[in-house]
């Protein structure tokens, strides 16, 4: 096996390790933005301001109290007025996010996945094909000596 075989196999198990990843990552933040945990709440916002800025632009960030729960404030990266209730689900990474339930955040959340688990699925099988050719040519190498 050459070392440009080694490196190719592990470039490909590496960039689909990655795209598993990111399909999950992706997925999780899905099933939170469409509320489809069952796990929101409701934030009574109070205070809105900007964050952010340089390259990444800036962005609108509110907090509250949660109804129900006055001493508990939430913030959540979200363009509102104050006194607006909005419902906000908990993303597995701790941070809070607006539910949003539009036709397009749908589309959006549903066809997303789908970009990592196609550049997965053809990494992978990029990797195995160098593995079956790194076989092939081991064999018959030594079927030959």
């Amino acid at each position: 096996m050459t070392r440009g075989s080694k490196r190719a196999i592990a470039a490909y198990c590496t960039l689909t390790l990655m795209a598993a990843a990111a399909t999950a990552w992706v997925l999780m933040r899905g099933l939170a933005r469409l509320d489809l945990v069952g796990d929101a709440v409701q934030v009574r916002i109070m205070e809105c301001h900007s964050e952010g800025g340089g390259r990444g632009g800036s962005y609108s960030v509110c907090s509250g109290p949660q109804v129900g729960n006055e001493t508990y404030t939430l913030k959540i990266r979200y363009d509102g007025r104050e006194g607006e209730i909005v419902k906000a689900v908990r993303t597995p990474w701790g941070g809070y996010e607006p539910v949003d339930r539009s036709f397009v955040s749908w589309g959006i959340h549903v066809l997303m996945p789908v970009l990592p688990i196609l550049g997965g699925s053809v990494t992978g099988a990029f990797a195995v094909r160098e593995v079956r050719r790194v076989r092939r040519e081991i064999r018959s190498g030594a079927g030959g000596a």
